[in-house]
């Protein structure tokens, strides 16, 4: 495969993917204390959210 097709089909953003979770888990843990499924979600989201911001 080409250069222009990897990146057309998205290879090469994994690498961002990857430190902003590292990032996330690092700064606000790896762990919800949420124990129902949609609290779970409404955690993580504010989570993420939070962590974005600070970036």
């Amino acid at each position: 495969m080409t250069p222009r097709r990897l990146k057309k089909n998205g290879y090469g953003r994994r690498w961002f993917v990857e430190s902003f979770m590292s990032g996330l888990k690092r700064t606000t843990g790896s762990m919800l204390q949420a124990r129902h499924d949609a609290c779970m979600f409404t955690e993580a989201a504010i989570r993420v959210l939070a962590y974005a911001l600070q970036r």
